[in-house]
């Protein structure tokens, strides 16, 4: 039976890893060396629901700052990656795609290295591409990249991710994007950008890509 879609690409923090516990943590050690705004814990809620530039306005950090905070933060998560794991089903819903025959890939801002010690061996050799160490707004070019690596149209590729940014980024690409309901931005934001699908969990999306 044929697919939906000839390739599938996944964000990773946040939509395959739940790091966002230890990620925030990282986020006081990363305000007090480049000088931004320490997050309010009471805030998260609310900054939950802004993109990233509104986010990067709120904390006052200048944007030509991003590049080495993002450095950073990828060489601080690769020291507590141990504590990051999958979020539940995420394992599951790997296998069950790869099983069908998809082609799977990453395009994400960490690290591959990062990726790998959270997939663990067995789930990241199922991915046919990594695109990592994108920056914060540049994930389009990681998408692009995939795209022409796997000779794909975008209009048959979906993206699936769980910020404002991976909707951008998928849009800019031409992809169709697919928002999750267990990650970084509210759902309730994210669902409200148009996501072509929407999963409130990952084992709809073997389903979805299933249906005719």
């Amino acid at each position: 039976m044929p697919h939906r879609y000839d390739l599938i690409a996944f964000d990773f923090d946040g939509t395959l890893a739940d790091s966002f516990p230890v990620f925030l943590d990282l986020l006081d050690v990363l305000a007090d060396t480049h000088g931004f705004a320490r997050v309010d814990r009471a805030e998260v809620e609310l900054l939950r629901g802004l993109d990233a530039r509104a986010l990067l306005r709120r904390q006052r950090v200048p944007m030509w700052k991003t590049p080495r905070i993002a450095m950073d933060a990828r060489r601080l998560m690769a020291a507590r990656i141990g504590e990051v794991r999958p979020f539940e089903g995420i394992d599951a819903m790997l296998r069950g795609l790869h099983g069908v025959g998809l082609r799977l890939a990453i395009a994400t801002s960490n690290d591959a290295g990062n990726v790998r010690a959270v997939l663990g061996e067995e789930l990241a050799a199922r991915m046919a591409y990594l695109e990592c160490g994108a920056s914060l707004l540049g994930k389009h070019v990681k998408l692009r990249r995939l795209l022409e690596r796997a000779g794909v149209p975008a209009a048959r590729a979906l993206y699936v991710g769980d910020e404002l940014r991976d909707v951008e980024a998928a849009s800019a690409a031409g992809m169709a994007f697919a928002g999750v309901a267990w990650g970084y931005t509210r759902p309730d934001v994210l669902r409200a950008s148009g996501p072509a699908h929407w999963l409130e969990r990952p084992g709809e999306l073997l389903d979805l890509l299933a249906a005719p």
